[in-house]
């Protein structure tokens, strides 16, 4: 993200303690993800639960594990996307994203 934007902003602010945490998060980069803690040392491996393919970390969840490649597809139209894709996305449809993937990601 490149500079302020006033809808995200405002989506944000509407949003509950625990779905604004996941939001952030996914935004960030700063989840309970394997590959973030196994840079805090906190993981033993980084490789992602789900398709064990990459790195388990925010971009690899939104834009590339094939494993919710069908789901990326019915959300947004495309099975890999690019950051830049979902620049102006609602955080809420990134949420919906990664909500049932079972790693427990969001409440």
């Amino acid at each position: 993200m490149r500079s302020p934007n006033p809808a995200r902003t405002r989506e944000l602010l509407a949003m509950g303690k625990a779905k604004l945490r996941s939001g952030i998060g996914l935004l960030t980069g700063h989840l309970p993800l394997r590959a973030h803690l196994f840079n805090l040392g906190l993981a033993e491996q980084k490789e992602c639960r789900l398709c064990g393919e990459e790195g388990e970390d925010n971009l690899h969840l939104l834009c590339r594990c094939p494993a919710i490649a069908c789901k990326r597809y019915k959300s947004w139209g495309h099975m890999f996307t690019t950051p830049k894709d979902f620049e102006n996305a609602k955080v809420s449809s990134l949420i919906s994203l990664i909500s049932d993937t079972r790693l427990g990601l969001t409440e």
